[in-house]
């Protein structure tokens, strides 16, 4: 995925950042919008800073661009300490920001500190995002991102701690913010304001049912919220009631003695208690039939909740509401008669705790118009299956491909460029020159088992043509991406996506979805609907942020769980999918992904599942899928270790094996399954990926001055190793021919000339498309390169002594389906000198020399292999 700002989120290098991208990855959050709050008395006790009838002007304001593009930002602090504050600010839609961004303030009035900003800097965008740190820092930051939106004037006002951007000065004498239930004695009460502490006293506190019979209060302790406050001040309280509250069945509100008018009592934590809220066996979202759709959505804390309909994708013409009705636990329900098919929703709900807008349903399967609105679509037949998938993870050979970098590219000699149905072309050709196959066909030229696409869960954020993304920024997680549809508005997206698998899955070739469920885009519903629950938070409430992307998803809750299960299910079932690869892994809970596993496996034994190891900062997870877990979670990962011995780091110049010989030890303790695997099946070996330099552009900086013959044959020992190693090859789309990205290492949102698939060059560097493909011919003729288990592996995989290079042994006997008795596999990364390698005993055959596959060649006692190539021999088995 990326960080939304920048890449960083599917960074597998995980080295330093430097500073200022660091700075900009940690502002992609999820904002939530409220209302402003009440305005009520302050008890007498009560320490505050009073609102001002008449604010005073103690700034100087900046030029501006014209006097409706100034932003005059307001910030308050209970503290009244504003001399390290700052606001960093950006640009939410380009994701960039302008210079400078980090504003300091012009000076104060009696609410706080004031900033302004020229809108005409942040471009065209209508979403300015805004967040308060002091010292500049990070680690000091005051809560969640704020989202400036133009609905909200030209002058906004901030308080410390709360996650509202609001229109009109806020009240600052202190009154009862909210109540939540955490447990099912336990409640949590927050406050506008600092208080005495004694007016949290259990005497001055009520909690009342709906009949305004109060609970008995065991214990109220006075607690200090979002930083530090005058000792004796509190701004919460945690209370403990003697008898157990009766959610859902029962509702609850909260009185505190002088602090204005009562709050509605909240489910928060008790919403992970399963008995009351988790539904495994619910069916969300629109369930359509030809005489009328359902809709159902969890919304556990809404008071009311309405359909809303809708005539065309975007616009207000026919607009009518359907109102839903609780169907138990936290779920909401409304069925409509009539055949809706072709017609559009949003779903909205109402609460205390909710914004009160229109927002997109988590489950809808056809998000339209850059994910504006869903359409209602009757559902269609899957693609048929992949008629023999590999058998086994170790037979897959995993080739990573970006929907439009595929074919955008007049060279791909393709009709519907950068879409979706561009994969579905027959017989297309290089212009030019009919002997280089492009597109589906050359996929099936080369040998490649399964294609991993690179996200297409709809990923909305300003993603409309002609915009570029990489797409890891997910909004709509049961429907593809528009931008690769000929038809955003309609149906287009579903039928389009199901012909490219239908074209795979003829070619014999599976499909393996990228998927980002550990955090979601700013423009994801799931906080409109159950504010808190979806997002992992911090001790201080404010969002986690191991994704570097500004949230994470909370997959351990019971029905963000539940989501994730449903949704993976769904492209199985309904678009046939053979496997998923996770953005992120680490930061999906172990037993989800022990869960995910299982079920999925249920459905279809042969599916893939793998995904990244780390996290891209730190969580309060506490048990992530990273390389600990791999012993106890049967799924794969990639296998960084090997990547980095085999070609050196991701972006930096340090070579590795290939370009020098070095790292030859790790290399081999790599080879023969890391550690942290428990099985070759869970190892994805690679050189690179999507992020970070290209394997030719790595060469370029780690081998500078060598002439493309030089990296052309370092790149083919690259692949010797890959494809002759235990574990499962991966390896990124057209580099097999040597594609380049001229020293691009983070493309997320680089153009076309960066990201496309320069088909020429597979004209250009055929010698090292051949190889690669006579190589993935012949580890899928081999078993014993594909060996199940990490005993067999230590039994028949040796490494031989040799003064340089590297040689490995592979004993292929009684394995069943192999021919031959043994393998050897040598490799000279040496530049310049030839290796002379004395060979075990009998008379060995070569299968592959420096220009692929080759017949005829027999060597016994020695052989010489030149430098910067590799050779592959074999005994045959005695008859």
């Amino acid at each position: 995925m990326f960080p939304p700002l920048p890449r960083l989120c599917d960074r597998l290098s995980r080295g330093p950042l430097p500073v200022i991208l660091l700075s900009l990855v940690l502002l992609a959050g999820c904002n939530i919008e409220h209302q402003q709050e009440n305005a009520t008395p302050a008890p007498p006790n009560a320490t505050s800073t009073p609102p001002s009838p008449a604010p005073s002007r103690t700034w100087t304001d900046i030029p501006v661009s014209s006097p409706s593009d100034r932003l005059t930002i307001h910030y308050h602090r209970p503290d009244g300490d504003y001399s390290t504050t700052n606001l960093w600010t950006w640009d939410v839609h380009k994701r960039q920001t302008p210079s400078p961004n980090d504003l300091l303030p012009l000076g104060t009035d009696d609410f706080g500190a004031v900033f302004e900003l020229d809108r005409k800097k942040y471009g065209e965008s209508d979403q300015i995002g805004i967040l308060p740190r002091l010292t500049q820092s990070w680690a000091a930051k005051d809560g969640t991102d704020r989202i400036w939106t133009p609905r909200l004037g030209t002058e906004v006002w901030i308080t410390s701690g709360k996650p509202a951007l609001q229109s009109t000065r806020p009240d600052l004498t202190p009154h009862l913010q909210a109540a939540y239930a955490d447990t099912a004695t336990g409640i949590e009460i927050e406050l506008t304001q600092p208080v005495a502490a004694s007016v949290l006293d259990p005497a001055h506190i009520r909690i009342l049912d709906a009949q305004d019979q109060p609970l008995q209060i065991a214990q109220a302790v006075p607690e200090p919220v979002n930083g530090a406050v005058s000792p004796g001040q509190s701004s919460a309280a945690r209370v403990t009631i003697a008898v157990p509250l009766d959610f859902p069945a029962q509702t609850y509100h909260v009185e505190v003695d002088g602090l204005g008018t009562a709050a509605p009592l909240i489910p928060r934590g008790l919403l992970d208690e399963q008995s009351l809220y988790d539904s495994p066996d619910a069916i969300l979202g629109a369930i359509y039939t030809p005489t009328g759709t359902t809709f159902r959505v969890f919304a556990p804390t809404a008071t009311a909740a309405n359909v809303v309909l809708y005539n065309q994708a975007s616009g207000g013409a026919g607009r009518t509401m359907a109102p839903m009705h609780p169907s138990g636990r936290g779920i909401w329900e409304a069925s409509v008669p009539g055949d809706l098919a072709g017609r559009f929703y949003l779903l909205l709900p109402a609460g205390p705790d909710l914004p009160g807008k229109e927002t997109l349903d988590p489950y809808a399967t056809n998000r339209v118009i850059d994910s504006s609105r869903a359409r209602i679509t009757p559902p269609t037949p899957a693609p048929p299956p992949l008629t023999h998938p590999p058998a086994a993870p170790e037979d897959s050979v995993i080739y990573e491909m970006h929907v439009r970098d595929f074919t955008i590219d007049p060279n791909s000699g393709i009709t519907a460029r950068g879409l979706y149905l561009g994969w579905t072309q027959a017989n297309a050709r290089l212009p030019g020159d009919t002997s280089i196959k492009t597109g589906v066909d050359h996929l099936a030229e080369l040998g490649v088992t399964h294609v991993q696409i690179m996200p297409v869960q709809d990923f909305g954020d300003g993603t409309a043509p002609p915009s570029y993304n990489w797409g890891y920024v997910t909004t709509a997680y049961f429907s593809p991406e528009g931008m690769y549809a000929t038809n955003p508005a309609d149906d287009s997206r579903i039928n389009e996506l199901k012909a490219l698998i239908t074209a795979l899955h003829q070619r014999g070739i599976g499909v393996i979805m990228d998927v980002v469920y550990n955090h979601t885009s700013l423009s994801a519903p799931f906080a409109d609907l159950v504010p808190d629950y979806y997002y992992r938070r911090l001790a201080d409430g404010s969002l986690a942020d191991g994704s570097a992307c500004g949230n994470e998803f909370r997959s351990e809750a019971p029905m963000a769980r539940k989501f994730i299960l449903d949704s993976l299910k769904y492209w199985v079932r309904e678009y046939g999918v053979d496997g998923f690869r996770f953005d992120l892994m680490a930061l999906i809970d172990r037993d989800t992904m022990i869960q995910v596993a299982s079920e999925l496996r249920s459905i279809y034994p042969a599916i893939e599942i793998y995904g990244e190891p780390w996290m891209a900062g730190s969580s309060p997870l506490s048990t992530p899928t990273d390389k600990t877990a791999l012993l106890q979670v049967p799924v794969g990962a990639f296998n960084d270790d090997f990547r980095n011995a085999l070609k050196g780091d991701p972006d930096g110049p340090s070579p590795g094996f290939i370009q020098d010989g070095s790292r030859r030890k790790e290399l081999q303790r790599a080879m023969m399954v890391s550690d942290w695997f428990g099985s070759p099946a869970q190892s994805i070996n690679y050189m690179t990926c999507h992020d970070n330099l290209v394997l030719w552009d790595k060469l370029q900086l780690s081998m500078p001055g060598a002439p493309d013959e030089l990296l052309e044959r370092t790149a083919k020992i690259g692949y010797l190793v890959l494809l002759t190693s235990q574990g499962v090859p991966f390896m990124q789309g057209g580099e097999e021919f040597g594609r380049t990205k001229h020293g691009d290492n983070n493309s997320y949102v680089s153009p076309d000339s960066v990201n496309e698939i320069d088909w020429s060059l597979k004209a250009r560097n055929h010698g090292l498309f051949t190889y690669v493909r006579d190589l993935i011919a012949l580890r899928k003729e081999h078993p014993l390169f594909r060996l199940k288990t990490r005993e067999d592996i230590q039994a028949r995989l040796h490494f031989l002594q040799t003064a340089t290079g590297l040689a490995y042994e592979i004993d292929g006997a009684s394995l069943p389906g192999e021919q031959s008795r043994e393998a050897l596999v040598i490799v000279n990364p040496d530049n310049a000198n030839p290796m002379e390698m004395p060979l075990p005993s009998g008379d060995w055959e070569a299968a592959i020399d420096e220009n692929g596959a080759t017949m005829g060649n027999t060597f016994s006692d020695a052989v010489r292999v030149p430098p910067k190539s590799g050779l592959v021999l074999f005994q045959q088995a005695e008859q």
